[in-house]
């Protein structure tokens, strides 16, 4: 219940008080001075009757005494007259039975009304001839109690109504800081650290409204330094200070990553070594050389992001840089290489290379099957074939691509197009545990595939493709509505992980469609569903990721952010997009086991993640020396091979 609530119950309950111990002393009061009325009425009117009946009584004519009788009764006020005669020792009595109108009958059982009765002796001179007995009306008495408590009770209701009236108003303008102190807490619990600027006047409020100021501030600065940390940790360990792409130790360990996935498709790689770098350098400086560098890094950035959004680049050593290219053709392998080189023989003309021989590209194009020290052996190779070659020359090998790139773009692009259309993807689902004793499943992240001419195929072989032919959006809707009439037909246990294309929340279409479902489910199959989307496409499109965690909020489905480290980024697209978790590029869940420099790198990590209250998701957890060394950050969840495989759904 409302503070607000609270206190209107409390004033409703003091007046509610105030109105019984008003109406009871207010009832007292009546009462007694209607008693005191009558009983004085009553001894006045006995008095005067035995003074106006004496001479009557003296004649002895009781016929005039009993007309005086019938004048006293008529009026109203008594309930019984009597002369008791002593001559005769007979009464002359006029009584009738009280009848009280207007007053409920509740009132009249519930009130004891003390009727008075008065005497008087008649007497002729000193002879006394009779006595006199009046007793008084209740029915008077009722009907002045009832109207003095009705008129009392509805005017305190009247009153009291437009008090709460009157105070809920007042209370609403009172209480409207801390309605803002209450958006501000739970801006801060949601990661949003708001000020508020309207100070109120009372002391006591504009305490707490600056101290919550203060502490928003302060929380703001904290998760700003975390960040930075991070930030730096993560350019001092893998980013290379030239290039500003990832260096050597960055590269093998997102390729050891990439490796050990159980589920790869077919991946382009390649090598550019610059040509007479050592000699620009001697020649011309260090700044000249640093230029080259930084002029190729741009090329080779600019030319990869227009064709992946989750390729690897880095500097391997002074003249050499690597990109990984997952999900990758050999059509588009060719295209991207022959690109950056065409660029890179520009630098020539604007005389930041040494000569007019720029760089050798070695590339390979590699199915599933390869492994990574085959691959790094065989674009070695490659490259030195290109510089064999002779200047500016790029050589691209195949190996191992047999039967699974035997398929075309066309035949790919048929394939999708009729497994949308009869939905028939095969999903399997893989649990993500609580890191504790017990491993409680958390959610089961569901992974993708097709079946073709009697072969499986998994995600790896084809998302890339189905990306260029501008069918991403199509295939999550196939899988999320294949995944809600499975939460709707099964007894789904645990909620059901969904991944979600670049291609699909930038759309308006899709977002529209996506709310439209998730607005006619019921709100146990919307607890079943978590959508994900990895940090290279948030990175990419971080406006429309924002709507889109927005939309999945209101919507009340949880919502997380997949690969998370992966890229370079500030971390700063976390206060926006406010993530209920995030999964940590498998890259460091090999750190947390490993030495202290990259373990700390990983604690770093958790503890940003965790002043933001964002639960902590490790991936790629291979062996039982990881889950343990995992269990000393902050981190709440994994996912791996150890923890289990995905299985059929």
């Amino acid at each position: 219940m409302t503070l607000f609530r609270q206190l209107l119950i409390t004033i409703v309950a003091i007046f509610s008080v105030m109105l019984f111990v008003v109406m009871g002393i207010n009832f007292d009061t009546t009462k007694g001075y209607l008693i005191g009325q009558l009983e004085s009425t009553t001894q006045d009117t006995a008095t005067s009757l035995s003074m106006s009946v004496s001479d009557y009584m003296a004649l002895e004519d009781y016929a005039a005494v009993e007309s005086s009788i019938n004048a006293v009764f008529d009026s109203g006020y008594f309930s019984e007259v009597k002369i008791h005669v002593y001559a005769t020792e007979n009464d002359i009595r006029r009584a009738n039975e009280t009848k009280i109108e207007g007053v409920p009958n509740w009132f009249i059982s519930l009130i004891d009304f003390k009727v008075p009765v008065a005497k008087a002796v008649i007497s002729n001179g000193w002879n006394e001839l009779g006595q006199v007995y009046i007793t008084g009306s209740a029915g008077y008495g009722y009907h002045q109690l009832w109207q003095a408590s009705r008129d009392l009770l509805v005017s305190f209701f009247i009153i009291g109504a437009i008090t709460l009236i009157l105070g809920s108003f007042a209370l609403r303008f009172l209480f409207h800081p801390l309605s803002e102190l209450e958006k501000q807490a739970n801006a801060i619990q949601q990661r949003r650290f708001t000020k508020m600027t309207n100070i109120p006047k009372t002391r006591e409020l504009k305490s707490v409204v600056l101290s919550m100021n203060r502490m928003a501030d302060k929380l703001e600065k904290l998760f700003a330094a975390e960040m930075e940390t991070a930030q730096w940790l993560q350019n001092k360990a893998f980013k290379d200070p030239v290039s500003g792409l990832g260096n050597r130790n960055f590269f093998e360990s997102q390729l050891k990553a990439h490796f050990a996935e159980p589920e790869r498709g077919v991946d382009g790689l390649f090598l550019i070594s610059l040509a007479d770098l050592g000699r620009l350098n001697n020649e011309r400086g260090y700044e000249s050389a640093d230029m080259f560098i930084q002029a190729t890094a741009e090329i080779i950035e600019q030319h990869v992001a227009e064709m992946s959004s989750t390729a690897t680049l880095a500097r391997l050593s002074g003249a050499d840089f690597i990109v990984l290219l997952p999900n990758f053709d050999l059509n588009r392998l060719e295209k991207v290489t022959h690109n950056i080189m065409t660029s890179l023989k520009d630098l020539d003309l604007a005389d930041i290379s040494y000569s007019s021989h720029v760089a050798n590209i070695g590339a390979v194009i590699l199915d599933p099957s390869v492994t990574r020290a085959s691959a790094l052996s065989q674009v070695d190779t490659a490259l030195r074939e290109a510089k064999r070659v002779g200047k500016n020359a790029v050589k691209i090998m195949e190996l191992n691509t047999h039967q699974d790139t035997a398929l075309s773009r066309t035949d790919w692009k048929r394939i999708l197009e009729t497994t949308i259309a009869n939905q028939a993807f095969n999903l399997k689902k893989q649990k993500v545990v609580l890191l504790d004793e017990e491993q409680s499943i958390l959610h089961e992240e569901i992974f993708m595939g097709l079946s073709h001419g009697g072969k499986d195929y998994h995600a790896g072989f084809f998302i890339g493709l189905a990306e260029q032919f501008d069918l991403g959006s199509q295939i999550d809707q196939v899988i999320i509505q294949s995944v809600i009439e499975h939460i709707q037909s099964q007894p789904v246990k645990h909620p059901l992980a969904i991944n979600l294309s670049a291609s699909s929340f930038n759309k308006p279409e899709f977002m529209t469609w996506l709310v439209k479902t998730l607005d006619a489910l019921d709100d146990k199959v919307k607890q079943l569903l978590v959508f994900e989307i990895s940090e290279q496409n948030v990175l990419a499109d971080e406006d429309n990721a924002v709507k889109l965690s927005q939309v999945l909020k209101q919507c009340h489905v949880k919502f997380g952010v997949d690969n998370v480290g992966k890229q370079f980024s500030a971390f700063q697209y976390l206060k926006s997009l406010m993530p209920d978790y995030v999964k940590v590029d498998s890259s460091y869940t090999r750190m947390a086991a490993g030495k202290e420099s990259e373990s700390f790198f990983m604690h770093t990590l958790c503890k940003m993640f965790g002043s933001l209250h964002i639960d902590v998701i490790a991936t790629g957890i291979e062996s039982d020396q990881q889950c343990e060394a995992l269990q000393r950050f902050d981190v709440s969840g994994g996912q791996g091979f150890v923890i289990g495989r995905a299985q059929d759904m």
